[in-house]
């Protein structure tokens, strides 16, 4: 009879420490996810910068008029191809409608611009800035949950 008890002890102690284990590495797998979504939003965050760096010197070197038009959309990939960024510009605040304080009138881009009244405003946009993970990366795909940022910004180029 003795025998028989410690045999349903040992099977007894051997269920609790099998579910301690499981339970263990559950908790680690749950701590190991929120880690890597945690880096990869943090990761996007900081391209979202780069992007709107990006943006402005962008606006900065295009010529609009020589061009007659306005930036609208850009496209950016990150270097590693996990983040993509749609970077829209959806205004251009600009000294009675024109630029170059007033004298160059822009007619392909008449939807994106507002017209203000004070030359200090003048040259400011508004940017709206979308990044999303790349689910075609195979570092992402099936690893990470999606991220998507977005972020809106007044800036003066």
């Amino acid at each position: 009879m003795r025998k028989a008890f410690n045999l349903i002890m040992a099977i007894g102690m051997i269920l609790i420490l099998s579910g301690a284990a499981i339970m263990t590495l559950k908790y680690v797998s749950i701590s190991a996810k929120h880690i890597t979504d945690s880096y990869i939003k943090e990761q996007a965050e900081i391209f979202s910068q780069s992007v709107l760096e990006a943006t402005i010197l962008k606006i900065e070197g295009y010529d609009r008029s020589s061009n007659h038009d306005c930036i609208d959309l850009l496209n950016f990939n990150s270097s590693d191809g996990r983040f993509k960024a749609d970077v829209n510009i959806t205004h251009y605040y600009l000294y009675n409608g024109k630029d170059n304080d007033g004298n160059d009138t822009l007619p392909n881009c008449n939807s994106n611009i507002v017209s203000i009244n004070t030359n200090e405003s003048h040259g400011y946009v508004i940017i709206e800035t979308i990044i999303t993970t790349n689910n075609n990366n195979v570092k992402i795909k099936g690893y990470v949950t999606p991220v998507r940022i977005v972020r809106r910004s007044l800036q003066r180029p």
